[in-house]
């Protein structure tokens, strides 16, 4: 029986971070993880280049406390040039971390 399957818990950020390995193009940071969610599902109707593309959510500490960066995830470095230049190109601003 599938009752036995449990969720995967989506509260342990380095779980998270780990999933999906590659160059962040960073889209933006937001003061929750579920603003980071939203914000990804966002930019996927904002442009096409998104299609397919990955993502992940990186948690990290500034002065005024947590963030949450929205990422998708290329290849190589000149993947995640290309995405960036692509998403730039539809108005959406990114960084290449």
């Amino acid at each position: 029986s599938g009752a036995a399957t449990k969720p995967v818990p989506v509260a342990s950020p380095s779980a998270a971070a780990a999933t999906v390995q590659g160059v962040g193009v960073q889209l933006a940071a937001y003061g929750t993880r579920a603003r980071a969610e939203q914000g990804w599902v966002d930019a996927q109707r904002r442009t096409d280049a998104l299609k397919g593309v990955k993502y992940r959510v990186v948690e990290g500490k500034v002065d005024i406390g947590t963030v949450y960066r929205l990422q998708a995830v290329a290849g190589t470095r000149a993947e995640a040039d290309r995405l960036c230049a692509a998403l730039k190109s539809d108005g959406v601003d990114c960084q290449v971390k």
